[in-house]
């Protein structure tokens, strides 16, 4: 200093090093779970380890969230959906049975990410033979996500199956259908994965749990079709679902 008094000492506080990439050996979700809190509270200015509040959160969601990097088989049942296409009405309703697999990936302190490996959902109708809901080739879809809610588990699935029609009415196929938005369902979970379906004798699913949709599943041909006379529109097809049941698969 100019006036010859010492200087003013220097505090270093030195935070602690998160490393989740280094270590040789996998990292659990609890260990995950407190490094993300020690985090929070470093970026926040607190100094301090993760309280009691902190510990409480990562041992509910270690309980209730699937481990990271596990696949999971789940069936579904998409009951009494309607296809909206240039038919005569009634509007043709279709029952999809089927299964995905999903695989979990890292999200968060309170939520996982769930990538779809594969999908497949199939129907019959009179008219148009077989109707299949199935995984794209590439699928661009963001991930579906399960947070931990007030009461459980919250899902939210996302996917963009491509659709694939036996026939239309006189017109040969198949014939195959894009989506052009994702569809949405949410539903709550008391644990995941949902317990297993069984079936009512008209079809319609019992057990496993029950996610809402948000709206229907919009589709546009892929491809052209045949030439020759009179062609109905299909450049923008429905599916009108109220939602989707899904349960564990061994």
């Amino acid at each position: 200093m100019a006036d010859g008094s010492p200087a003013s000492p220097l505090y270093l506080v030195r935070l602690p090093t998160i490393n989740l990439m280094t270590s040789s050996a996998p990292l659990g979700r609890r260990h995950v779970l407190r490094q993300a809190a020690v985090a929070a509270l470093a970026g926040a200015g607190l100094f301090a380890t993760a309280g009691p509040a902190a510990h409480a959160a990562s041992r509910r969601a270690d309980a209730l969230l699937p481990p990271i990097a596990q696949t999971v088989n789940l069936s579904l049942n998409i009951f009494g959906a309607s296809l909206v296409l240039p038919l005569p009405k009634p509007l043709p309703r279709l029952n999809f049975l089927g299964s995905q697999t999903v695989k979990i990936l890292i999200g968060g302190t309170d939520f996982v990410r769930m990538q779809i490996l594969s999908l497949s959902l199939e129907a019959d109708h009179p008219l148009l033979g077989k109707v299949t809901l199935s995984e794209p080739d590439i699928d661009t879809s963001p991930s579906s996500i399960l947070k931990l809610g007030p009461a459980g588990l919250i899902e939210t699935l996302l996917m963009s199956p491509k659709m694939t029609i036996d026939r239309l009415g006189d017109l040969a196929g198949p014939l195959t259908f894009r989506m052009t938005t994702p569809a949405q369902a949410t539903g709550t979970l008391t644990h995941f994965p949902p317990p297993p379906q069984g079936t009512n004798p008209d079809g319609s699913p019992t057990g496993g749990a029950f996610l809402r949709a948000a709206g229907p599943m919009n589709f546009t041909l892929e491809g052209v079709l045949p030439s020759g006379g009179t062609l109905p529109d299909l450049t923008a097809v429905k599916l009108q679902w109220d939602g989707v049941n899904e349960g564990a698969l061994a």
